[in-house]
């Protein structure tokens, strides 16, 4: 709710700096030329690109005041070093250059005012749009505070249990300074002396919810009656209620539903493969000579790979090891020093050049930009048995980079604790996938360059 006032008290703050430092500075307006009006311009864009890769606008209920302080700081300075460079290469920049180093300095105590602000908002208003909704609970075990904690994780804070009804306790108690009662009769009366209008029962789901007597206790009262079903920790995305075919269904474990969300990245994806295969030509053309004249054996190395969904597909990769290493059938990873390595594939895989002909499978629709690297089939049905949730990986294209990669997991993952994280990486990624993350995750693909000791 804070996110949307955010972004308009940084607009204004950045807008109002850049015309307080123009007033400074340019004190005859013939002196402004349209250069500067177009650095003006870029200056407002700027700070909102870089604002989206450093996640300056995350949930404030996640952030305290002193890192969200600090993480528009950070997107401000970078945006205005991006300006200034842009803005040396034109003429006359003495005196923009006076007014860049104004407009960053005002700017910037401007929205630390205002990050502050906001985030005191919420206790200094009090009212009922910012201040947490106040429920009662109805929860089985609740004396081990479980459910308090987890409405906690879930709802991000955003409701406040004013008390709650367990008939299983052996007698009443508190928590957290929270009342827990046994007795339906006591749980009405402070109900209704707490003017609460939300009651939520809490429970695993599939289990039978007794809601019979909530119902004709309150049904002449204006009280809302809801069931927050509390899954297990580990799911690999968080349920939700969704529709298909026009059936409202609550989707336990089911592909991510993006529609049209996706559209820019399937777009982005074509025309990224297609420009960077243009642009790398020369470079694939060489690499494919050195492969041929390495050992015999064909440039390309294709092997069975599964897609979205599980489809299988046949995946590019220029071939590093002599003809005939693997076995059919079974696939041992490459390992440090391997001997079926010839000596221009270890260079390609230890910069990850090998990798350069996936551009043909994101062409074909087979994988995407960013998403989980995709293992070969034989690994696939070793790992599924030892590492939960391992084939949700699938539930989306695979990448030729992606957020486990940019984490340090790459190359070889022989023990099952790598596998592990690179696995719980490539969920998060699911979970909390958007297009801009996906242009993070190539940026510092860049920038941290292909070069790993990891891979061999």
């Amino acid at each position: 709710m804070l996110t949307p006032i955010s972004k308009a008290t940084d607009f204004l703050c950045i807008s109002g700096a850049a015309y307080i430092s123009q007033s400074i500075v340019f004190h005859d307006s013939t002196t402004f030329s349209h250069i500067d009006g177009l650095m003006g311009l870029l200056g407002l864009m700027l700070p909102f690109i870089t604002f989206r890769f450093i996640s300056v606008y995350r949930p404030f209920r996640y952030d305290s005041a002193l890192a969200s302080v600090m993480r528009v700081l950070l997107a401000w300075f970078f945006a205005q070093l991006v300006l200034a460079a842009l803005s040396h290469a034109y003429p006359g920049s003495e005196l923009r250059r006076h007014w860049l180093l104004w407009w960053t300095a005002i700017a910037a105590c401007a929205l630390v005012a205002g990050r502050c602000t906001i985030h005191a908002l919420p206790s200094l208003l009090r009212s009922r749009r910012f201040a947490p909704a106040r429920i009662a609970v109805v929860a089985s075990s609740a004396a081990n505070g479980d459910p308090l904690m987890r409405i906690a994780q879930e709802t991000s804070d955003a409701f406040l249990p004013e008390v709650i009804f367990d008939p299983s306790l052996p007698h009443d108690t508190i928590i957290d300074q929270i009342p827990v009662v046994r007795e339906l009769s006591v749980f009405k009366q402070l109900v209704r002396v707490k003017k609460l209008r939300e009651i939520w029962i809490v429970n695993p789901p599939f289990e039978p919810i007794s809601v019979e007597h909530l119902i004709e206790e309150f049904r002449d009262e204006f009280i809302n009656i809801r069931v927050l079903p509390l899954f297990e920790e580990s799911m690999p995305v968080w349920p939700v209620v969704g529709d298909f075919r026009g059936v409202p269904v609550l989707n336990v474990l089911a592909t991510p539903e993006r529609g049209w969300d996706v559209l820019p990245k399937e777009i982005f994806d074509r025309v990224f493969a297609l420009f960077a295969l243009l642009a790398i030509f020369p470079v694939l053309f060489a690499i494919a000579i050195a492969v041929k004249f390495s050992s015999p054996g064909p440039v390309l190395f294709r092997q069975h790979r599964k897609g979205a969904n599980g489809d299988i597909f046949s995946i590019y990769k220029f071939r590093t090891m002599f003809d005939g290493a693997n076995q059919p059938g079974s696939v041992v990873q490459a390992r440090k020093g391997d001997a079926r390595v010839t000596k221009v594939g270890h260079f390609l895989r230890s910069t990850s050049l090998d990798e350069l002909p996936q551009f043909f499978n994101v062409l074909k629709g087979e994988m995407s930009i960013v998403g989980p690297r995709p293992h070969a089939v034989e690994h696939d049905e070793y790992y599924k048995n030892l590492v939960q949730h391992y084939m949700f990986r699938y539930r989306i294209k695979p990448g030729i980079t992606g957020w486990a990669q940019i984490n340090g997991y790459r190359g070889e993952t022989a023990e099952i604790e790598k596998m592990e994280a690179r696995v719980k990486f490539d969920i998060y990624y699911i979970k909390h996938w958007t297009f801009w993350m996906d242009v993070k995750i190539i940026a510092l693909t860049v920038v941290k360059g292909f070069m790993g000791s990891s891979a061999y």
